[in-house]
């Protein structure tokens, strides 16, 4: 059953991701290193409208929670508010059970476009 739901949430990213908003049209810009540069107007556009769910701050940090974008920007997602949300570090940084980013780099993958 788990792998019958996994398979249908890759088939539904798949079809989303020629109408989702949370997916960008452009790559995303990369520092010299090759690294996904993160845009850091937006996080703080984004802490501004989402405090932390700790402290109920709008800026600094948030202890223990990290800021995730739902779709990967390495995925195609945009680094925009409406592609962000706050998620415990266990989830975010795969020291738990639980490893979100790679699942998603599975699931929100871009299909390769068709030539026909």
């Amino acid at each position: 059953m788990k792998y019958i739901l996994l398979f249908l949430m890759s088939v539904s990213a798949v079809y989303a991701a020629d109408t989702d908003s949370r997916y960008c049209t452009v790559n995303p810009l990369r520092t010299t290193e090759g690294k996904i540069a993160r845009s850091s107007s937006e996080i703080a556009k984004f802490k501004r409208v989402h405090p932390c769910p700790v402290n109920n701050r709008k800026y600094g940090s948030c202890p223990g929670w990290n800021i995730d974008h739902i779709i990967p920007l390495a995925n195609g997602g945009c680094d925009k508010i409406h592609n962000m949300q706050w998620l415990p570090v266990e989830i975010k940084r795969c020291s738990s059970d639980y490893c979100k980013d790679r699942w998603e780099l599975r699931v929100y993958k871009k299909p390769e476009p068709s030539y026909n």
